[in-house]
């Protein structure tokens, strides 16, 4: 069973009533915002399945024509063809679209966690230039491992939730396989529970050394996704900066 935090969390992200994720089938949210937010994407629609339950957010005005698409799937089904490509016209209606990211989302606990550090983490100085930008972007620490000036590896935190805080990470190439990522994330993900809030991690379904990286730490799978992201200079013209 999921804890509190999680199924509020995910009910704040997709917009829609907590009650929602504990019926099985799939169901539709109308986002209460004219778009939704994912990070720093702006999206027309949000698809997220948990088992047997899928919830697809999206934007008000495609809600009428969302609800024959998903009548005809199954939680299954919905993350996969034909589905897909349904889903990609339904999100090219309310603009151009420039990528599709499919992901897998993990959650963390303070007793799931299993620290693990193989180098010097540290935090990112606020005058470092990619730790700065990091910060600007995520709104959270950014911890880093440094090999004398350069910043190797780095995982910064997401805080756009009261309930959970948001892993990021990269590692440079010629460092990876060193275990400094795993170092990074363990650090971030402590520092994250120390907070109160809970840690959650998503990375690309098909980068399967990500999601062994969390899953080393104490991280649990919860859900797949999939949602199209806005033309960056087409969203700005349409919503201007404080949309």
């Amino acid at each position: 069973m999921w804890p509190a935090q999680l199924t509020r969390y995910v009910a704040e992200r997709l917009q829609c009533e907590p009650e929602m994720l504990t019926r099985a089938g799939v169901h539709l949210a109308v986002a209460r915002q004219p778009r939704l937010r994912v990070w720093q994407y702006a999206t027309p629609l949000w698809a997220m399945a948990f088992g047997g339950t899928a919830i697809v957010s999206v934007a008000p005005p495609l809600a009428a024509a969302a609800r024959p698409i998903l009548g005809r799937a199954t939680p299954a089904s919905l993350l996969e063809e034909p589905t897909v490509r349904q889903l990609r016209a339904l999100a090219g209606r309310w603009g151009p679209t420039d990528g599709l990211f499919r992901d897998f989302w993990l959650y963390c606990t303070s007793d799931m966690f299993t620290p693990r550090v193989v180098a010097e983490v540290v935090p990112v100085p606020p005058a470092h230039p990619e730790g700065q930008a990091l910060r600007e972007l995520h709104r959270g620490a950014v911890f880093g491992v440094f090999r004398g000036e350069e910043l190797i590896s780095r995982s910064s935190i997401k805080t756009e939730s009261d309930q959970a805080w948001e892993m990021a990470v990269t590692t440079t190439e010629l460092h990876r396989r060193r275990g400094l990522g795993a170092s990074v994330v363990s650090r971030a993900t402590e520092f994250t529970l120390g907070q109160g809030k809970l840690a959650v991690y998503n990375c690309d379904i098909a980068n399967v050394a990500s999601r062994r990286l969390a899953e080393s730490l104490g991280y649990r799978l919860f859900a797949r996704d999939l949602m199209w992201s806005l033309e960056a200079t087409w969203a700005a013209r349409f919503w201007g900066d404080g949309a």
